[in-house]
């Protein structure tokens, strides 16, 4: 039955595999899959693996989704630098953790806000994703960004650049660095973002965070999952700020949240901890904290307003 299908549905299923496959299984088939593989605007969904071996400028203006796997940085680089990027919109990258990209990532980056018609970025680099300075073309057309391992710095190196972006998911690192909050433009604001998944990781503080989350006025969806060592996530006060709106977050009307906090000896007693929480906006918004009786706390919200 797979045989009687027309030649440009077969090309259109194939093409979700990895590229590379494809091009081995229909260049030099016959003309008439020449003329589909070359010479007609069939969108491509690209995923490529390790190398090249195919020539891949044959296809960039038709490609619309691009996912490079396990590259090494050179290589992606030079991908990305191809001037013919016309119809791309969807960019995925992973690249393993002996793969350090290093100082290259920042280029990397330059190039991906050149790419005009881009809406959807996704990295996932180990082990943090570098960026040296702010001085970044400016995307306009970016709205969605998932990013892997970063510290808050680099992160509003990046999001002064994307001023249109709707929706971001980072996991939020130190790095060892003391955050200092006069080293970062107060009157910074992610004017459009109404969407934001927040990893967590180990030493990040909670006043990073929330120095984050304020730059976010228009924010409808807020997760944040992870396990940290800030006792200052087991402050009350701070999540009736976020869960009430006020004027902080007036738009919240969805929260997820699922973190674990390390027990540490100067915090009070555990059932006073534990009691702060049983206020009627932590009942309303579904808002929990327990204790597992192995140093840690965990807190949960699903709310949706």
């Amino acid at each position: 039955m797979f045989e009687n299908l027309p030649n440009e549905i077969i090309l259109q299923i194939y093409s979700f595999l990895e590229l590379n496959d494809m091009y081995r299984s229909f260049s030099l088939l016959n003309a008439r899959f020449d003329s589909l593989l070359y010479d007609e605007f069939i969108p491509i969904y690209a995923r490529i693996t390790r190398q090249l071996s195919f020539p891949l400028e044959r296809f960039l203006s038709r490609i619309t989704y691009l996912s490079l796997v396990d590259f090494l940085p050179n290589d992606t680089l030079s991908i990305l630098e191809q001037n013919a990027w016309t119809h791309l919109t969807v960019l995925k990258i992973a690249s393993r953790s002996e793969l350090y990209l290093g100082p290259l990532c920042h280029e990397m980056i330059h190039q991906i806000l050149l790419l005009r018609k881009l809406r959807s970025c996704e990295l996932e680099l180990a082990p943090t994703i570098f960026i040296r300075d702010p001085h970044l073309p400016v995307s306009t057309s970016i709205k969605h960004l998932k990013l892997s391992m970063i510290t808050i710095d680099m992160l509003f190196y990046l999001l002064k650049n994307v001023p249109e972006l709707r929706s971001l998911s980072i996991w939020l690192n130190s790095n060892g660095r003391v955050f200092d909050v006069n080293t970062y433009d107060q009157n910074y604001r992610c004017e459009n973002l109404r969407k934001l998944t927040l990893g967590l990781h180990n030493d990040i503080r909670f006043v990073e965070a929330r120095f984050l989350l304020l730059r976010m006025p228009v924010l409808h969806s807020l997760k944040l999952v992870g396990s940290v060592w800030d006792d200052e996530f087991l402050n009350e006060h701070h999540w009736i700020v976020i869960l009430s709106g006020e004027h902080s977050f007036p738009l919240l009307r969805k929260v997820n949240i699922d973190i674990s906090v390390r027990w540490v000896q100067r915090l009070p007693n555990v059932d006073t901890i534990l009691s702060r929480f049983q206020k009627r906006i932590f009942r309303r918004t579904n808002f929990t904290v327990t204790y597992d009786r192995k140093f840690w706390f965990y807190i949960k919200c699903l709310w949706n307003g």
